[in-house]
């Protein structure tokens, strides 16, 4: 049976004629009843150890109780159910359908592919995180570009002019990345090491416009990539994400596992790359570059530093205590 034909049945026999919203009160608490249902029957499965296998007609009719209201409170507002199980299927597939698998991944977009090569990232990279207590007594943690794979800079940076001033392009694989960092905060929380995070972006969805500031590869050749993909404002909203995620990564297990990262999570992080090159990705996507992060963080905290190794071409972030 189609969901329509479902529908238009419900609509026929159903005692719920009206339309509106004031309408819908009464399928809703019947829509809650059922689930109350539904839920004492598991009740009795935990408490009492009920056979669940002999309760599956009761079950069954319950569900088939729920879905005849749900099928009339989508009369009453007006709402189409083959077009909410459709839509609904898709942001199922947007979140959960790419997983981890080769093929969903080989999907995924290379932003820099066709740019020059001291314009890209390295397809591999292996960051160390070191933390030192500093002169006031506050952890700080520096990073150091350990290898890069391609390096396209075996010389190191250069230094070249750009409308008359002088800039410095590419890295130098055994110097310091940035500054270091404490956790800029009055309650420690390890954000220390929140440049995990970034490189989570980077790992997986081969996007950070923070990583590519540090490696000083901005696509300066095209001229309005460099200054809508890699300028200023795509720095913040990256690492305003991460400030974000950070602060929600407390009442969400970490961020460590994919399963914790819901759908509200991934509308945060699209909203916070809007009109951004990174801001059509699926969901997936984004659920396996949080989660790698936040494991390569919580590893970094828990034993004080570490390295990082970012494989571009597997869409991995692993963690290494010591030097792999």
């Amino acid at each position: 049976m189609k969901f329509s034909t479902f529908q238009e049945s419900v609509r026929s026999a159903s005692r719920f004629k009206g339309r509106g919203a004031h309408q819908a009160i009464t399928p809703m608490l019947g829509l809650a009843g059922e689930t109350g249902s539904i839920l004492n029957v598991y009740k009795k499965y935990l408490r009492d150890r009920i056979d669940l296998e002999a309760h599956r007609d009761l079950i069954g009719e319950e569900l088939g109780d729920a879905l005849w209201y749900v099928a009339a409170i989508a009369n009453i507002l007006g709402l189409d159910l083959e077009e909410i199980a459709k839509a609904n299927l898709g942001r199922a597939e947007d979140l959960y359908g790419g997983g981890i698998e080769s093929a969903s991944l080989s999907s995924l977009p290379v932003f820099d592919a066709g740019y020059p090569e001291s314009e890209r990232f390295p397809r591999s990279l292996t960051v160390e995180f070191s933390q030192e207590v500093n002169e006031r007594g506050l952890p700080t943690v520096s990073m150091t570009l350990i290898e890069a794979i391609p390096d396209a800079f075996p010389n190191g940076s250069n230094v070249t002019q750009v409308d008359g001033k002088k800039i410095e392009l590419g890295y130098q694989v055994g110097s310091q990345l940035g500054d270091p960092l404490d956790d800029n905060t009055d309650v420690a929380d390890a954000y220390r090491f929140h440049d995990a995070i970034h490189f989570g972006f980077l790992s997986v969805l081969n996007w950070s416009p923070n990583s590519r500031s540090l490696l000083k590869i901005k696509r300066r050749s095209n001229a309005d990539v460099d200054r809508t993909q890699d300028g200023a404002r795509a720095i913040f909203a990256e690492e305003g994400l991460a400030t974000i995620l950070s602060r929600l990564a407390r009442r969400r297990m970490g961020l460590t596992k994919e399963v914790n990262i819901d759908g509200e999570i991934i509308e945060i992080a699209r909203a916070s790359v809007a009109d951004l090159e990174v801001s059509d990705l699926p969901g997936w996507a984004w659920r396996r570059a949080i989660s790698q992060g936040f494991q390569a963080m919580h590893h970094l905290a828990e034993n004080q530093g570490g390295y990082l190794v970012a494989d571009l071409d597997a869409r991995t972030l692993g963690y290494w205590r010591f030097r792999p």
